[in-house]
């Protein structure tokens, strides 16, 4: 399995051109950070990607990428990248993705070894050659950043890095973990907003990293701007099922934020019960799993009793009733639940997603009212 930082690496660093590199600038650029010379770099003005970057760009893309590489095919990227480099050192998107390919190349070798130890210090020494350089484009910068150990060293990169792109949201993301290890808690809570406004959410893995981070603050002390980044996650969220909303924010502890009235503290508290209290589902999935159905259905109804809010274990009843071909029984039991719930958008999502059979042995009144109500909510 790749390391976390092959798998951050290949996904973070090499972006295409678009995203994040900036027009050069009219001005020549500040001193680089990292190592420093008395002697202004000089100017670096990256060339369009010629043909035969081109080529290499897409064997690197092929084979050098962390989750699908391929040894023979990243080598011959690595060939090519480095021809190309040496054609036109102003090739800065083949700077880039040789320095990228080599740090992955890097992971394939055993643990310890000298070769690994050689190749990781390649790629560092391609992205510091572009940064002493000062290149006006802010990858290089936030790929050393990514390298580097020393948090004081990093933090120079990645402004470097936000003076070029100003947008770029784990560059904010990774300067606001850095400022609050270091105690500077206002400036890092000035750089997280940033990070929260101009990232595109992406699931629960971002919402995570929000509640890490949202969780140092309470524990610094600092718990009103802890609850503005719940809140975020909470409106990031709000299109997510409930049950993966559970999931996200299932460890919350809720009292030091209800207690200074959050937002997000208060709507939590409306699902917790839908969050939890299921405790015989999983063992009506084992019984299944044995083949021992009926003793499953019992102890989903006894579940159902003992907390009639969460979805899921109306819909395992509800398989289990089609999977023996009782139809009737199963339209009874999500009948049952669309009666109790109480959120439109829960109701909606789960009359939407009903078997066709399940859906035509609903009571009609019921499927129409369901039916017109989810119409009228379609995005």
């Amino acid at each position: 399995m790749a390391s976390p930082h092959f798998r951050l690496f290949a996904c973070c660093v090499l972006l295409s051109s678009a995203a994040w590199a900036q027009q050069p600038p009219t001005a020549p650029p500040a001193p680089a950070p990292g190592r420093f010379s008395a002697v202004a770099p000089p100017r670096y003005v990256p060339a369009p990607v010629s043909p035969a970057a081109r080529a290499a760009l897409r064997l690197h893309q092929e084979g050098c990428q962390a989750e699908a590489f391929d040894d023979a095919t990243c080598e011959k990227a690595v060939r090519q990248l480095e021809a190309v480099v040496r054609d036109d050192p102003r090739q800065l998107d083949a700077q880039l993705a040789l320095a990228d390919a080599v740090w992955n190349q890097a992971f394939r070798q055993r643990e310890g070894s000298p070769e690994r130890t050689r190749l990781r210090q390649r790629s560092l020494e391609l992205y510091q050659q572009l940064v002493d350089l000062g290149v006006p484009d802010a990858r290089p910068y936030y790929g050393l950043s990514v390298l580097t150990r020393d948090p004081d060293t990093r933090i120079r990169l990645l402004r470097r890095t936000l003076a070029l792109a100003p947008k770029h949201p784990e560059a904010h993301k990774d300067l606001a973990g850095l400022l609050l290890s270091q105690g500077q808690v206002d400036e890092a809570v000035r750089e997280y907003r940033t990070h929260l406004s101009v990232r595109p959410y992406e699931g629960r893995e971002d919402a995570l990293e929000d509640i890490q981070f949202a969780d140092r603050l309470a524990a610094a002390g600092r718990v009103r701007e802890a609850a503005q980044v719940y809140d975020a996650v909470w409106d990031a969220t709000a299109k997510e099922p409930r049950s993966e909303r559970c999931q996200i924010f299932k460890s919350v502890d809720l009292d030091p934020y209800e207690r200074i009235g959050a937002r997000f503290a208060q709507q939590l508290r409306g699902i917790r019960d839908a969050c939890t209290g299921t405790p015989r589902l999983e063992g009506a999935v084992e019984l299944e799993r044995q083949g021992r159905d009926a003793a499953a259905i019992l102890e989903l109804e006894r579940q159902i009793q003992e907390n009639p809010v969460p979805a899921e274990p109306y819909l395992a009843l509800q398989r289990l009733h089609l999977k023996q071909g009782r139809v009737d029984e199963a339209a009874d039991v999500m009948s049952r639940y669309f009666r109790q719930e109480k959120d439109p958008e829960e109701r909606c999502r789960h009359f939407r997603t009903l078997p066709p059979r399940t859906t035509r042995a609903l009571e009609p009144r019921l499927m129409n009212e369901l039916d017109r109500a989810c119409r009228a909510r379609q995005p």
